[in-house]
């Protein structure tokens, strides 16, 4: 298959986003899964600022992926293809494309979501965000043509 185009400005707009919503949530990151529990607004705040991070940086992985020629029929095959054309080191992509999975419990699990997990999300893994940018940041320039 062959490659699209790499669209910059979509690219700067998704890392715009994506950096907006961190540093959103970087404000809330010491609150507890019980926190979260006991606070309704304050736990949807969080949940929809994890969902947009995790939208905007796997839009941007669809993208790229596809404008290098992959075909992705699920996110986290966004993840693997940007792996095998050196954007992301393998084990960051292994550890990030767990996103994927967690983007949808957000989206479709509404009900079911774990708050212990958004917790640990919240604290733990906001820095993966950042480097994914980071990642996709440094890999742009030669994916535009």
């Amino acid at each position: 298959m062959t490659g699209g185009q790499c669209d910059a400005p979509v690219v700067r707009r998704h890392l715009a986003a994506l950096r907006t919503a961190i540093g959103n949530l970087r404000r809330h990151v010491h609150v507890s899964a019980a926190q979260l529990a006991a606070d309704t607004d304050l736990c949807w705040a969080i949940e929809r600022g994890l969902q947009l991070s995790a939208q905007c940086a796997l839009d941007l992985a669809t993208h790229l992926a596809s404008a290098a020629g992959h075909d992705t029929p699920d996110y986290a095959s966004s993840i693997d293809a940007l792996v095998a054309e050196n954007v992301l080191p393998p084990a960051f992509g292994n550890r990030f494309r767990q996103m994927a999975g967690f983007r949808n419990v957000l989206v479709h699990g509404y009900m079911d979501v774990d708050l212990e997990v958004v917790a640990n999300v919240l604290r733990d893994h906001l820095d993966d965000f950042e480097a994914f940018a980071r990642h996709v940041e440094s890999a742009v320039g030669r994916l535009t043509r």
